[in-house]
């Protein structure tokens, strides 16, 4: 919800501006297509909780994992095109495309389970290496370019758009560093020995995916220079599985399963320098914050039985910079 807020807060903050020039707006015939492709570094942070199904059984936070300092390898594909005239306007819109596959090459998790509220009494710790795995993140938009006459090189195009993000998270070499049986509560499995985690595979799986609102602010300094700034606001359906491959006690390869609904917000800044009629070099800077609300925990056990938990909030926040070229039909 503050996240909203803080979107909202920057339209609302630009909406008297847009209506005392709303008279100098003209919608922009689309002049060109073309693509860019770019290699950059990202880094995320991703974590999420289970708690007992209602918020008055204790504890408050059952289970807590959280892979930090994820480093990634990425891949960004980019493509923008004139589409069909949209009704009403009689304009081509402005349709884009976006694709970014990502390897994850270097992160940390920690796995914690507590018997009490306040994240205390915590009866089982491990930490393992995340240096493995994939992102992917697919998103495609459409809108009209508007071309502000009272400033010179300034363009708005508004976007309806839907977007598809993937996170394929991985444990291995883990080691277990806290092991206190004797808090565990009644029911759980017993904690493993303090030292290496033999065999540890595990995955899991998180799905976001959704439609969004945004638009893109253009201002060309020069025939050489432009800058383009980005905001989109998404609601998400989330959805993960994991497979937990150390419990004898879960059904694999599904173990568990995750799903809620929440919202992101991404924020985009690119510059663009002409190199000649036909390429550009590009440079561009990404930052994701993304939310997902209380939602179900459901987990297989072998037995054939279902168990049923709170998931608490799932986060995931992203940092990326990305170069590369630009190519104009």
């Amino acid at each position: 919800m503050c996240r909203f807020l803080y979107v909202l807060s920057f339209f609302v903050l630009l909406s008297p501006w847009l209506l005392s020039s709303a008279l100098a707006f003209d919608l922009a015939d689309i002049e060109s297509s073309g693509f860019s492709v770019g290699i950059g570094y990202r880094t995320d942070q991703f974590n999420w909780g289970i708690s007992a199904v209602t918020a008055l059984e204790q504890p408050d936070i059952i289970s807590e994992l959280s892979w930090d300092d994820l480093e990634i390898v990425q891949l960004h594909l980019h493509t923008w095109f004139k589409s069909e005239e949209l009704p009403l306007i009689n304009k081509n819109a402005f349709a884009i495309a976006n694709i970014a596959f990502g390897k994850i090459v270097a992160g940390q998790v920690q796995d914690s389970d507590y018997a009490a509220d306040n994240r205390s009494d915590e009866w089982s710790r491990s930490v393992s290496d995340a240096d493995d795995g994939l992102t992917v993140d697919l998103s495609a938009a459409l809108g009209p370019i508007f071309e502000c006459n009272a400033l010179s090189g300034v363009s708005i195009t508004p976007l309806v758009g839907y977007a598809f993000n993937v996170q394929a998270l991985t444990m291995t070499n883990g080691q277990q560093v806290i092991s206190k049986p004797e808090l565990r509560p009644e029911g759980s499995s017993y904690p493993a020995a303090i030292g290496p985690l033999m065999g540890l595979d595990s995955t899991y799986t998180a799905y976001w995916y959704g439609p969004w609102l945004g638009a893109n602010i253009a201002y060309h300094a020069n025939d050489q220079f432009k800058v383009i700034f980005g905001i989109e606001y998404h609601w998400v359906e989330y959805f993960a599985q994991a497979d937990w491959n150390l419990r004898s006690d879960f059904m694999h390869p599904v173990s568990f399963e995750h799903e809620s609904r929440g919202t992101g917000v991404v924020y985009d800044l690119q510059g663009e320098y002409v190199i000649n009629e036909k390429w550009s070099w590009v440079f561009n800077g990404n930052i994701q914050n993304w939310n997902a609300d209380s939602g179900c925990d459901t987990t297989y056990l072998a037995d054939g039985s279902v168990g049923k938990a709170r998931l608490n909030q799932v986060e995931w926040d992203s940092y990326a910079l990305t170069t590369g070229l630009q190519y104009l039909f």
